[in-house]
């Protein structure tokens, strides 16, 4: 399966994604200081507190994360899955199981480890000029920093998730337009489900138990068709 990975990295120009992601994290910065100076000026209440800037921040992150993913999957699996590609990717001596699994191992790796380490950064920088010359009239504690930790790595496997249903719509639909439409709207979802249970970690966690076990569904549902496709 290693061998696979590092193939596929061989193939595929990851530097561009790379490149995306750091722009996006660029993005995520200006953002949350935006918001929190936004909030201050214009008074509003719901956007002056710690928790509600750097969950809505998170969530947008998490979106723009899930868009990309799909993007790479468009690229990696649904491209190469279709037309003349297909054929001269199932001429290839190895397990096309496998080579599937190692693609997606290679696109989800990538995008949660990403949104992670962006958000991270995001979160260090806020918190560390918060500290010094603060824009929010707000409290920051230790614990709202680990809970925000938490929801971040809930929120990057759930884009991750949806990302890999995305791709899976788009894989039935042979349509790059349809996995990119789909994860924005599975994301949106997702993100209404998590500012509701914000406030509950344990319903957070069973959230992330779920979105992982759907995940794997959809992996393996997906690896039986490509077998079926081999096999006509």
């Amino acid at each position: 399966m290693h061998k696979l990975i590092r193939l596929e990295l061989k193939r595929h120009r990851m530097n561009v994604y790379a490149k995306a992601s750091a722009a996006v994290t660029l993005g995520l910065i200006a953002f949350v200081y935006f918001i929190a100076y936004v909030a201050q000026v214009e008074k509003e209440a719901d956007f002056q507190t710690y928790p509600n800037i750097l969950l809505f921040t998170s969530i947008i992150s998490m979106i723009c994360f899930s868009v990309l993913a799909s993007v790479m999957y468009s690229r990696i699996v649904i491209e190469e899955y279709s037309g003349n590609r297909l054929t001269l990717l199932f001429t290839y001596p190895v397990n096309r199981k496998k080579m599937l699994l190692a693609k997606v191992i290679l696109v989800s790796s990538f995008s949660t480890i990403a949104m992670i380490g962006g958000n991270l950064l995001a979160l260090f920088i806020f918190t560390m000029t918060e500290s010094v010359a603060p824009i929010v009239n707000d409290k920051m504690s230790l614990n709202l920093v680990l809970s925000m930790i938490l929801t971040i790595v809930i929120l990057s496997i759930s884009a991750s998730v949806c990302s890999i249903a995305a791709m899976r719509i788009g894989f039935v639909r042979k349509s790059v337009p349809s996995a990119i439409v789909s994860a924005l709207l599975l994301c949106a979802l997702i993100g209404n489900l998590v500012i509701g249970s914000a406030q509950n970690q344990l319903l957070l966690f069973f959230l992330a138990l779920i979105m992982i076990a759907l995940g794997v569904f959809i992996v393996m549902e997906l690896m039986n068709r490509i077998h079926t496709m081999e096999t006509e």
